[in-house]
């Protein structure tokens, strides 16, 4: 096992599901080239490709309508929310869209979006940047919410949010990303939520 810290485990699994599944697309704000303001996404697209791991315009609204429509033709959306206090330029999108798919389908179409975002306090970030709304979006019925606090659970737990046919929120504390080192399993393993 590897020692990581959360922010390589966050790499590390996502970096396993575009190898084992091509139907995997991981995109948001930066995430490209650049490898995410925090570098969770450092060198994917260099490996997958530019169809595979790619930015986005500065839209929110626009990440979620393209992870909508992804989703209906069978891909696995992981997009990137740059930080959750963002949220409501995409609100409409997470619960009104995603949340209900399933349910306003029959069970016919299903969601399989995961929307990671980092969060929270303590890191001297400007104004909207730290926002602790996890509550806004786990009170919408349909959606999952899950907060990792170590990098063992983070690698397992984005896996599974990424395997889950039903949209889940993936919210990373920012705090945590750095802060210490876990023996982390290489390639796939599932944590339960």
């Amino acid at each position: 096992m590897a020692q990581m810290t959360m922010i390589q485990a966050i790499t590390d699994a996502m970096r396993t599901e575009l190898k084992n599944d091509e139907n995997v697309l991981v995109f948001g704000e930066d995430v490209g080239v650049n490898g995410g303001v925090f570098r969770a996404t450092e060198g994917l697209q260099k490996e997958f490709g530019e169809d595979r791991v790619f930015d986005t315009p500065l839209a929110e609204s626009g990440i979620g309508g393209l992870a909508i429509g992804l989703s209906l033709t069978g891909f696995r959306p992981v997009m990137e929310i740059q930080f959750f206090g963002f949220i409501f330029e995409v609100i409409d999108s997470v619960s009104g869209q995603l949340a209900r798919q399933s349910f306003r389908s029959g069970g016919h179409f299903n969601a399989p979006v995961t929307i990671r975002s980092p969060f929270g306090g303590g890191v001297a970030t400007p104004e909207m940047h730290a926002d602790s709304l996890e509550g806004l979006v786990a009170s919408q019925p349909g959606i999952k919410v899950v907060i990792p606090s170590t990098p063992y659970d983070a690698k397992g737990l984005l896996i599974s949010a990424i395997k889950d046919d039903n949209p889940v929120v993936f919210l990373e504390h920012m705090k945590l990303y750095r802060s210490f080192r876990q023996e982390v399993p290489e390639g796939e393993y599932n944590s339960t939520w």
